[in-house]
This record gives C-alpha cells, sequence and structure tokens, in this order.
C-alpha cells in the first residue's frame, strides 16, 4: 500500500458504466443495514473496531502494533499521531502549504486628531509565519490630547468591515444618567465597566448575575430614541413601598434627556456584532418598555390599547436561549406571562411564567389566555409570544383566492384584529427577503414597534437590506401621514436619492430624518437595472450613509464609543471578546493531483458554460420556464466544482455512486448515517480497478488523503495543535466549517477512523440531540467527549455558543458569502471566550476555491462602501499607501514590464498539452526524399508545426483582449491600458471583447494589469479626495478584507475559470468555443436565479415579488403602491398599482400604459394554498425548515435571495426552442436535450417537493 500513495492519480474517468456487482455492493454496504446486529447504531464518536468482532491479535495488525481501544485517549492519540505523519510524509507539508495571516501585525494605523501622518514603510508586507500567538495590544494606549485613536492595522480592518461609523450610538455617559447607572464591576483582559440600575434589579452583576456593558446600555437608549422619539422621565420603585415614582429633573438632566431623543422611526435595526450581548441588551429594553407602560398604544383621545409582545426566532434553541434569558433577567412586574409553542420548545423546572399552546391550542387559545388578545387588560402588553419564524409563517401567513387581485396573502392574526405592541425578529436574515413567506408573515401584522436582531443585515447582497427596510416602514409611514405637513414636506423635498443630501443639514433628532427609510428612495438606490452595473459603489457611500444613521445601530468589538458628546474621550471595546487571528493557508497541489483536477475542472466548466447557454439567447413566450430550467442545471456543476476542489476522491466517489442508483447528496448520507456506514466500508468505493486492496489502518489513511488536500492539511493542523497537549491535561476542540454535506461526512468518517470523537452538526439532529452535542463540544474534562466538530454553515450555526473548551477554528470550505462565514466562527468567538482565538480559511491554489473568493468581495464591497466616511476615510488612505509597496514591487517585476510592453491579455504561451505527444518520435524519424534516398529529421524541419504564437495587439481594439474607449479621450496608449476601473467595469469589458480575444483571455494577467494601474510615477502617498474614485474606494475596502481575512491576494474573476494549461488540446479547444460565445459573467447567472424557483423549505417558500428596475419616469408613490400591493398579493402587484386609474383609451396604445416597473410573475406552483392552521406535524417541518443563508450548490436545494432581474435582452418573440447542454462524462460535442437527461430529470423533480427533506435545511442558499 506504500507505493499506491506515490502512485500517479489517473486521468478522470469520463464513463461510469453500471456493473451488476458495484450495484450489489452499494446495495449492502450503503443502502442497506449491517447484517451484525452491534453496528446497526448510528456511527457517533470514534470509530470502534471492537464492534465489528474482531479479535485482538487481528486488531494489533490491522494498526501496525499499535495498541487501540476506544476507552483509551492515549491510544487513539498516539496512533492518530504516527498514522498522520507516515500518511503525510510524502507530500512535504512545510512545502505544500503556505501559511500568511496578521497582515502587517507591526503597523498602525490613527484616526480621529492628528490622522494624517502615514505609517512608515513597512520592511514586510506579507508575513508568512502564521503559527505565532497574537501579542495583544492596549487598545487604549498612547493616544494625543487631540483624541487621537492609534489601532493596528488588523484591528481597524475588523472595526470597518463589523462596524459603521455612520451608527455608533449615543454617548455612554448621557445614557448612564438617563437609566441611573452605577459602576458595579469590570469585566475582559481591559477592565471594561459594568453597569446596574435600579430599572433592572436583576442585571446587578452580583451572585453570578449578569451585569450591563457600555455597548448594551446606548443600545437600549438607541432603541427607545427609535421607538418613541422624545424619550420620557423614567418611573423607579421604592424598594419599600413598591410604589413608583419621578424623581425630580434637574436642567442638566432634562438637557441630557432632550439630547438622547431621535426620529420617532418606530423601530430599527440591532445590527452589533456577533457575541456583543444584543440579545440581553433586547430582553433589557423589552422589560423597560412594560414595566414603564411604553409599550401602550394611546390614540389621539388619549385612550389606551394593551396588546402582547411578539419574538421571532431562526431556531428552536435560540428561542429557548430568549426564554430562559427573560425568566433570568426580568421581574414579574415587567414580563408577567411568556408563551411558547412549536417543537423543541418546553417549559423548565422553574420556569412559572412559562406556558406552552400546543398547535391546538394556538388556533384556538384556551381561556385562561383570554386577557392576551383583551385590548382593555393591561397584563396582556407585559405578555410576550417567543416562537421560531419558520413555525410563525406557517401557522399565520396564508393565500387565498381573490377575484379582483388573484392570488391574495394574508394573515390569520390579522383577520382576527390581533396586534403586537412590539414585534422582535432575532437573526432577522430570515426575514430579508420579501419573496418569501417567512417575511410576509411579519410584513402582513397589525404592530406598533419593529426591531430586527442581525449582526448581519446584508447576509448576502446589499439588496438584502432593502426587505428589512420595508418591514420597519409600516408604522413610520402611518405615523408621518397623521401630519399631514410634514408628509407633504417629505413628498415635497425627497424626490430623488439625490436629495437626501438635505438631511446634512437637519437635526439627528428631527423626524424630517424618517424620509430616508422610505423604501421608495432606497430602491433607486439600492436597485437591480437592466443595464450592465449593479451598484454604484459612490452612489452608495453618499446616500446609504443617511438610511444606516436613522435605521441601524452596528458595533464591532474593535469599536470605540465616546463618553462624551464633543467625542474627546472614546472608549474602546476591545476586551470584550478575545484577540482573532486570521489566517489564509494556500494548498498547493502536487503536479499530478494538479493534472487530474484541471481535467475534471474543465468538464464541469463545460457543463457550466453549456448550462447558462439558454441564458444568452431570447425563447420568446418561453422565456421563463427555459431559464427556470438552465438555472436548475447549473446548480449540479456548481457544486461538483467545490466538492472536486477540495477532494477528487469525493468528487470521483460522487461519480461511481450516481452511476448506480445512489449518490452523495442530502438523503444519500441520511441513508448512510442511518444504516452506521463507516470509513471501513465507504472506502471499498474509492478503490480504483488495479489498486491494491488495503490490508492495514495505515493504508486506509492513505487511501482517504490521497486526492484530498483539505484533508491532508485538516490532518497535519490536528497533529500540530491538537495531538499535542500535556501528559493528562485536558483535550483539545476543534470546530471545523463546511459546506458541503458530503465533504462533511467524509471527514467525520475518517477523523472517526483515526480515533477521533468527531460528530458533524447535521440537519438529521434532533433539538434534543443537538442540544446534547453543543454540551458535549463544550466540556473539556471529558476525554470521551466530542473533540472535533464539523459544524455545517446552515445548520444551527445561529445562536449556538461553541466557545467554552474551543478556540481552534479550520475553515474548510468558504460560505457562499462572507457574512455567513463570519457568522459561524463567531461561534467560538463570544463573551466569555478565555483563550485567543485562531481561524485558518484553507484554499486550494488554482481551484475553484479563488473563484469563490472574488465572488464572495464582490458581495460585501457596495455595502462596505458606506464606510467611507469622516475619520475612516483617513483610515482607508493609510491603509492604500501602507499597501502600495505591492503596486510598485509589482511594476518593477519583469512580467509587468513585459505586459506593458505588448499591452497584450491573451494567453501567449503554448502549453504542454497542445505540443503533440509524439513530438520526439516524429524529430527521430527519417524522411523519405524525392530521389527516394532518407535524411535524419531534424527539429528544424517544416515538417513539424507547432501551434503558432498569437499575434500581439496593441491598438485598444479588443482583439488583445481590451478596449481603448476613445470616449475618454486617452490618446496614449498605456493611459488607457492602465485606466483605474472597478471590477465591474473590467468584467464589462470581458462580455464585449470579440469571441476570439474572450476566449484566450488571461485573467492573471489582467489581474497584473489592475494592480499596476494604482501605481502613479506622479505623487507618492494617496490623499482622501482620491477615494471619490470607486476604483480607488474599492481597492482600499479590499485591502480591508485582505486583512480581515489574512490573505496575501484577492482574486477577481467573472466565471469559474482556472489555469488549465494541463488538459488535453481537444478539451481546451471546446473550451474557448463556449466562452468566445458566452456573454455572461456568474454575477449575472446569480441575477437569474434569483428568478428562478425558491426553495422547496415551508418558511422559505418563493411566493411570488415584485421586481423593480428603476427608471427616471417612476414616481415615489408608485414605487410606493406597487410595494404595498406586493405585501398582499405578490406576483402581478406592480402592474396592477401602476396602471390603477388609468384606462387605455381610443387613442392610446398598449405600449403607453406598458408598466415602466417589470413585474416577473410567480413561478407556477411555487407555493400551496391554504392549509391547516398548524397541527403536531408542523414541528420538525417548521423548525427544521431553513436554518440558514448560506447558497447552496446541491442541484435539489437552493434558497433564491433578494430583489431580482431578468437578464435576457428583450428581444422578438422567436417560435420554437431547443435546449441544449453538454453529457459532462461524454463527448462534449454530443448535445443532449436538458429536459429529457435522466440525471438531471431527477433532480429538477426533487425541487418539485413541497416539504422539506433530509437536509434541506442543512445545505440552502
Amino acid at each position: 500500500m506504500d507505493s499506491e500513495a506515490t502512485r500517479t492519480p489517473e486521468p478522470e474517468r469520463k464513463h461510469q458504466p453500471k456493473s451488476s456487482k458495484m450495484m450489489d455492493l452499494v446495495q449492502t454496504e450503503l443502502k442497506d443495514k449491517p447484517k451484525n446486529t452491534r453496528d446497526q447504531v448510528v456511527q457517533e464518536g470514534a470509530w470502534d473496531p471492537y464492534t465489528h468482532g474482531a479479535l485482538r491479535e487481528d486488531m494489533t495488525r490491522f494498526f501496525s502494533g499499535h495498541k487501540m481501544h476506544r476507552q483509551r485517549l492515549e491510544d487513539r492519540e498516539r496512533y492518530a499521531r504516527w498514522a498522520i505523519e507516515e500518511a503525510l510524509r510524502e507530500y512535504l507539508p512545510e512545502e505544500c502549504f503556505k501559511v500568511s495571516g496578521q497582515v502587517v501585525q507591526d503597523e498602525t494605523v490613527s484616526w480621529g486628531a492628528g490622522n494624517g501622518t502615514i505609517p512608515k514603510t513597512i520592511g514586510e508586507a506579507i508575513r508568512a509565519d502564521g503559527q505565532y500567538d497574537i501579542d495583544a495590544e492596549d487598545p487604549n494606549g498612547p493616544k494625543d490630547t487631540g483624541c487621537e485613536i492609534v489601532q493596528s492595522v488588523n484591528t481597524v480592518a475588523e472595526t470597518i468591515i463589523s462596524s459603521s461609523p455612520n451608527s455608533v450610538g449615543p454617548p455612554i455617559q448621557a445614557c448612564i444618567e438617563y437609566l441611573q447607572m452605577k459602576r458595579c464591576g469590570e469585566y475582559g483582559r481591559n477592565n471594561l465597566a459594568v453597569w446596574r440600575s435600579p430599572l433592572f434589579p436583576l442585571l446587578d452583576n452580583q451572585d453570578g448575575r449578569k451585569g450591563l456593558l457600555d455597548n448594551q446600555i446606548t443600545a437600549i437608549v438607541w432603541i427607545l430614541s427609535r421607538f418613541l422619539g422624545e424619550l420620557p422621565r423614567l418611573r423607579f420603585k421604592d424598594p419599600e413601598n413598591r410604589t413608583s415614582f419621578r424623581e425630580p429633573e434637574t436642567i442638566a438632566e432634562r438637557q441630557n434627556r432632550e439630547s438622547l431623543r431621535g426620529p420617532k422611526y418606530h423601530g430599527g435595526i440591532l445590527g452589533d456584532s456577533m457575541g456583543l450581548g444584543k440579545t440581553l441588551a433586547t430582553i433589557a429594553c423589552l422589560s423597560l418598555l412594560a414595566e414603564q407602560k411604553l409599550n401602550v398604544r394611546r390614540d389621539k383621545d388619549k385612550h389606551k390599547y394593551y396588546h402582547p409582545m411578539l419574538i421571532l426566532t431562526p431556531n428552536a434553541a435560540v428561542a429557548q436561549q430568549w426564554v430562559d434569558g427573560i425568566e433570568e433577567t426580568t421581574k414579574h412586574s415587567a414580563i408577567d406571562k411568556i408563551i411558547i409553542t412549536g417543537n423543541g420548545l418546553q417549559s423548565k423546572r422553574g420556569h412559572t411564567r412559562v406556558h406552552t399552546l400546543n398547535s391546538t391550542e394556538f388556533l384556538h387559545w384556551p381561556k385562561q389566555l383570554d386577557y392576551v388578545w383583551n385590548i382593555k387588560k393591561h397584563r396582556a402588553a407585559k405578555t410576550v409570544l417567543v416562537m421560531t419564524i419558520d413555525t410563525w409563517s406557517g401557522r399565520t401567513c396564508k393565500s387565498r383566492v381573490n377575484d379582483e387581485i388573484g392570488e391574495e396573502w394574508y394573515s390569520t392574526f390579522t383577520e382576527r384584529k390581533r396586534e403586537f405592541s412590539v414585534v422582535v425578529v432575532d437573526e432577522a436574515y430570515k426575514v430579508k427577503n420579501s419573496s418569501t413567506r417567512n417575511w410576509k408573515s411579519v410584513a402582513l401584522l397589525k404592530r406598533q414597534f419593529t426591531l430586527l436582531v442581525t449582526a448581519t443585515p446584508c447576509m448576502n447582497t446589499l439588496t438584502d437590506l432593502l426587505g428589512l427596510a420595508r418591514l420597519l416602514w409600516q408604522t413610520p409611514e402611518e405615523y408621518l401621514q397623521e401630519n399631514n405637513e410634514r408628509w407633504c414636506e417629505i413628498e415635497g423635498v425627497f424626490r430623488d436619492v439625490e436629495d437626501l443630501t438635505y438631511l446634512d443639514d437637519v437635526e439627528p433628532w428631527d423626524d424630517l430624518q424618517i424620509a430616508a427609510g422610505r423604501p421608495a428612495l432606497l430602491a433607486r438606490l439600492i436597485r437591480r437595472q437592466w443595464g450592465p452595473i449593479n451598484y454604484d459603489i459612490q452612489d452608495i457611500r453618499k446616500y446609504l450613509k443617511h438610511f444606516e444613521s436613522l435605521a441601524v445601530l452596528r458595533r464591532s468589538p474593535t469599536s470605540y464609543l465616546f463618553n462624551d458628546w464633543q467625542k474627546t474621550q472614546p472608549i474602546s471595546l476591545e476586551g470584550l471578546l478575545p484577540n482573532v487571528g486570521n489566517y489564509t493557508v494556500d494548498i498547493e497541489p502536487d503536479k499530478a493531483l494538479a493534472k487530474v483536477y484541471q481535467d475534471a475542472h474543465a468538464d464541469l466548466l463545460i457543463d457550466y458554460l453549456g448550462c447558462i447557454q439558454p441564458l444568452v439567447r431570447d425563447h420568446g413566450k418561453k422565456r421563463a420556464m427555459v431559464e427556470k430550467e438552465a438555472i436548475k442545471s447549473t446548480m449540479k456543476p456548481l457544486r461538483l466544482f467545490q466538492i472536486a476542489a477540495a477532494s477528487l476522491d469525493v468528487f470521483e466517489l460522487d461519480q461511481v455512486l450516481s452511476a448506480h442508483n445512489f449518490g452523495t447528496k442530502v438523503e444519500h448520507i441520511s441513508t448512510m448515517r442511518r444504516n452506521g456506514v463507516t470509513f471501513l466500508r465507504l472506502a471499498q468505493f474509492l478503490i480504483k480497478p488495479g489498486d491494491p486492496k488495503p490490508e492495514v489502518g495505515l493504508d486506509y489513511v492513505k487511501l482517504a488523503v490521497r486526492q484530498s488536500p483539505i484533508l491532508r492539511y485538516i490532518l497535519h493542523y490536528i497533529r500540530e495543535n491538537i495531538l499535542n497537549r500535556e501528559r493528562n491535561g485536558k483535550i483539545r476542540k476543534l470546530m471545523i466549517t463546511e459546506a458541503s454535506p458530503i465533504l462533511a461526512y467524509y471527514y467525520e468518517l475518517v477523523l472517526q477512523f483515526l480515533g477521533f470523537n468527531c460528530r458533524a452538526f447535521h440537519s438529521d439532529l434532533s433539538n434534543d440531540a443537538r442540544k446534547e452535542l453543543i454540551d458535549d463540544f463544550n466540556n473539556d474534562e471529558d476525554p470521551s467527549s466530542c473533540q472535533i466538530l464539523i459544524q455545517m454553515y446552515t445548520v444551527g450555526f445561529a445562536g449556538s455558543n461553541l466557545h467554552k473548551s474551543c478556540s481552534r477554528v479550520i475553515i474548510a470550505s468558504q460560505a457562499h458569502s462572507l457574512a455567513v462565514q463570519s457568522q459561524t466562527i463567531h461561534r467560538v468567538i463570544r463573551v466569555g471566550q478565555l483563550a485567543d482565538v485562531t481561524v485558518h480559511r484553507l484554499k486550494v491554489n488554482n481551484t475553484f476555491h479563488e473563484f469563490r473568493e472574488s465572488r464572495q468581495l464582490e458581495k460585501i464591497i457596495p455595502e462596505l462602501g458606506t464606510r467611507a466616511q469622516g475619520d475612516m476615510k483617513a483610515v482607508l488612505v493609510q491603509l492604500l499607501n501602507l499597501f502600495q509597496c505591492d503596486v510598485e514591487d509589482a511594476w518593477k517585476s519583469p512580467e509587468a514590464q513585459r505586459l506593458l510592453e505588448t499591452k497584450n491579455l491573451l494567453s501567449d504561451q503554448v502549453s504542454e498539452s497542445e505540443v503533440p505527444e509524439n513530438l520526439d518520435e516524429q524529430k527521430n524519424k527519417r524522411i523519405k526524399l524525392e530521389d527516394g534516398t532518407a535524411r535524419a529529421n531534424d527539429s528544424s524541419s517544416e515538417a513539424i508545426k507547432l501551434p503558432r504564437m498569437r499575434k500581439r495587439h496593441k491598438t485598444g481594439d479588443g482583439k488583445a483582449g481590451w478596449f481603448k474607449n476613445p470616449e475618454l479621450g486617452l490618446e496614449d496608449d498605456e493611459a488607457a491600458f492602465l485606466r483605474l476601473r472597478t471590477r465591474e467595469s473590467y468584467y464589462e469589458e470581458f462580455k464585449n471583447l470579440p469571441k476570439e480575444a474572450k476566449s484566450r483571455f488571461n485573467h492573471e494577467k489582467n489581474k497584473l494589469r489592475r494592480l499596476l494601474s494604482y501605481h502613479n510615477e506622479d505623487r507618492s502617498q494617496w490623499t482622501v479626495s482620491d477615494l471619490d474614485n470607486a476604483a480607488v474606494l474599492e481597492r482600499a475596502i479590499e485591502l480591508t478584507l485582505r486583512l480581515r481575512l489574512g490573505s496575501q491576494t484577492s482574486a477577481m474573476l467573472p466565471l469559474p475559470l482556472v489555469d488549465l494549461s494541463l488538459v488535453s488540446a481537444k478539451k481546451r479547444r471546446e473550451l474557448r468555443r463556449l466562452l468566445g460565445q458566452n456573454t455572461l459573467t456568474d454575477q449575472d447567472v446569480e441575477r437569474a436565479r434569483e428568478e428562478a424557483e425558491g426553495s422547496k423549505s415551508k418558511g422559505k417558500e418563493k411566493v411570488g415579488a415584485v421586481r423593480l428596475a428603476i427608471t427616471s419616469g417612476e414616481t415615489n408613490d408608485e414605487i410606493d403602491e406597487a410595494l404595498r400591493m406586493d405585501v398582499r398579493q405578490g406576483a402581478g402587484a406592480g402592474a396592477t398599482a401602476r396602471n390603477n386609474g388609468k384606462k387605455i383609451g381610443k387613442g392610446d396604445s398598449k405600449e403607453d400604459v406598458e408598466p415602466r416597473l417589470r413585474d416577473i410573475p410567480m413561478w407556477p406552483g411555487s407555493v400551496g394554498h391554504g392549509g391547516n392552521e398548524g397541527s403536531e406535524e408542523d414541528g420538525r417541518e417548521d423548525d427544521e425548515a431553513a436554518e440558514g443563508e448560506e447558497e447552496s450548490t446541491d442541484d435539489d436545494e437552493i434558497e433564491i435571495v433578494g430583489e431580482t432581474r431578468n437578464l435576457v435582452n428583450e428581444r422578438e418573440e422567436s417560435p420554437g426552442l431547443e435546449i441544449t447542454n453538454w453529457k459532462r462524462w461524454g463527448d462534449v460535442n454530443d448535445p443532449v436535450d436538458l429536459t429529457n437527461a435522466d440525471e438531471e430529470a431527477e433532480d429538477m423533480e426533487s425541487l418539485k417537493k413541497p416539504k422539506v427533506e433530509g437536509d434541506d435545511a442543512e445545505n440552502r442558499g
């Protein structure tokens, strides 16, 4: 077996023919339960070889003489250390794994007073050694009297990404005085203050109880200011006679209270970073509202109306945390009753206020709870209903047929005139998409105040913010319209986005600021255009800040709050959370593995390009159907791209199993889990024809890592960081994040086989099992506890706390968005984490991983554009100058000089695959001459023709891969070639290239060209004014993200393209043909994907939504009306709203009333109608419905998010339609009817399932 590990991997087999022997093997080893009764349990923890009936002597031989017993941790660790070292010996980890992190760690930037200085030149831009501990700095260290703030570059990067300078909250001292806080302790490594107040008697930091921190105090006051506008004088209770009273208010106290007021927005987004205590701050605020009767609605005649409060959570575990928090930190006089309902929610012993409703009682409330809906009963306002958003939407949001408008959505609660005083949505990314039932279930509610709690308001793209803003707008719109004069002022002044600049001169507490939250204006700013550009980052920067200032409170663990109104006394939040070291591991595969991967990637890319071709053409009336089917078909190659980049072993396993009526999707993994499949059984499908049969355990480990570079590093990391504990010391824990269910399962089985108690957090786990697994992982006293936890991005990542024993994280697979990735790793970055946290992000070079990184950056850059405000502009400029050495070094390189000379972006080298394979043989042949004699053939003979080098172009006409763009008036070729431009502009240039140039375009050259464009000989430093250039601002944000990720470079790819120089010439020619025909980027495909059919999960069913492409002629009233109709009606709402009151006269043509707001109709059958009000079957279906926002690449799992637009140009309708694709493993020139392909048809059918099956909650986007 040792020789097998060094064997050169065979090229990807294109065909996986069925065989009866393999069919039997799949049936007996994977589909059926094992015959051994002791092996019929689900595999958990470490693999126990003795469960298979083996003798001790056999086990000693199997483990190469090592003692191995499941109950002996030392035995398992000793063997694992030896086996890993032996298995990885030939891969030279020191050469294959390049770790970079804590970029320019020793450098600092300054802001505030004196921020004009630039840090000294750094000696080394990127530190390659990523294994050292992080040196903690004193964040409250040296500052001048001018309030200059100095932070390390890595710290300030976290500040820019996770917080906003537009929404840091009110001054701490003013909040302390208003709430009558007193200091009662210190917390964290920097001794931050802990506070208590008579308003929150159970938050006094005594006897194990919690206190409130600076950020939580300011959050409470900020929420009150957004709910109420002007803050009221608070009543305090006399501890002796329990009567309430208001203390006399001094002039200074009154002025302080008035200064804290805000616009009466009736809601807001609490967006503090993960781990900063948003839940506790919200509970304290709800308690205060109820205790002070501030959640009581009053009409014009001062009549009082009492309504309960509602808390919606992402899952049952988080809901239970809210219930526990309310029980532990609030008094009965504030929160009198806590009502819970839904699967997994139960009252605990001692929770006297908690009442559980089953689904029937939820429909017909018991008599003892009648007061909850009695608007005259004060007790109703002290009641809180807690449940998951999926259970809530499934039970209350229904549809019916309306004769006038067609399908109509309604809330059963609103129909019964049941209102809420406060609605809190925790992890509000669950309601960001207005075309889902979750969103409508909240939008249709009658409520007074709305609080959206999420650390990631933009989970996927900036468009997510529009869905949240629409939920917040309902009550403030009604409030403004009650004051007709103020509403008319807003209508008259703020007609377009540019008018928001008037708010710069308006007091921050003025209700006129509410105009920034109007969805019609935000829709103009955050819009899906029909043109090529998605977002204008400069517009986002200029105008979105007003919405952030109005509606969002967002701070990070590295933010600075201010103690005073003058902002002369900054207080850092550093010390609340642990130090975090972020590292990127670039894995370089060996040449043999690289060749196999490139071949597989080329096949998948051919498939992917074939799938998206229908999006390029016009199909007339069949356009919607064609686009939907085409988008569905892209899911399979995208899923396999991700698998192949991490492990060709798993990729080939998928091919083998798929060819034999099985596979590696969620339902198949569930079957294998239930049948107790171990790696020993799964390994049989990894053995190729001609491979020797594994004999001992080491053979199996070598087989597992043979073509799995990610697994190689995971094992290397475990050997270096987990298996090096001291004798009799506590076990060390590790969390691995993963996006693909089959990769997570594969890693789990291999690590279990090595003797580790490794568990994956998957959707088949019940709520109780999840709680037990979390408790087990948090326990480092028991040596048999879970040591390695594989956390899926979309299963239970929200709300779980995994920090008690774990401080090490490996990002084995990058998430669809950086927001999702950050949410997941923050499970170990929490308040209470005692150790420094290290995060290692794995990336295999020249694979799909680079493309995924590129898309991550492009999604978050527009949102981060809003950070370029005030002092943060100076910080961004310092980062630009700090990294300018990258540009200068690149400028001096031979590659750069050659590129500047030729100005040719095409691939100009002959690859090995294009050289005739029998070249040497041809050289040695004797050539017959005309006279009949023969002579030796030398290499200079014209008889052998090598591929000719491509002609160099310098004209900028596109034939060399770029356009000069004469409209800019740049006569100099170099100036035109190096013109500053954004990523989107580069992609548009690529799409418009001639076919020949596009097919041979070299994206590495283009990346170098972009870096060189930031060279400026006229000056040595960037300035703040340079940020007005979108390309410069974009680079500053990219540098910030590089610091945050610990990355050396950042990719820029419009499609999943890699270097394919090792691929055969035939395959390369086919790829060039397809690339030449293609006119789309992956951004375009994703926008089309958003129009496709939605997720199958009940809580996230696509119910249709108006799609907006705003034109200059659209009025705000028309947009508002379309959006209002969309809440009830969904599909077609825009047209109904716009044509209301407009009749087609005799002289009018149909085009005269053609909608300017373009509506994309709801896909037929996208959601069920009516249904039960909720049954006991709701349980699992509701709470497992959709646990995250990670975009899945599984064929049968995808969630469509965000506002969308149509990508296909509108042309004349053409009759007939032929959808073609390319067989993955067959001849690339053989077209296949996509609708008739067997494997695709099965995937399409699975998309139509109305219920969540298997792992829909586990890997949904």
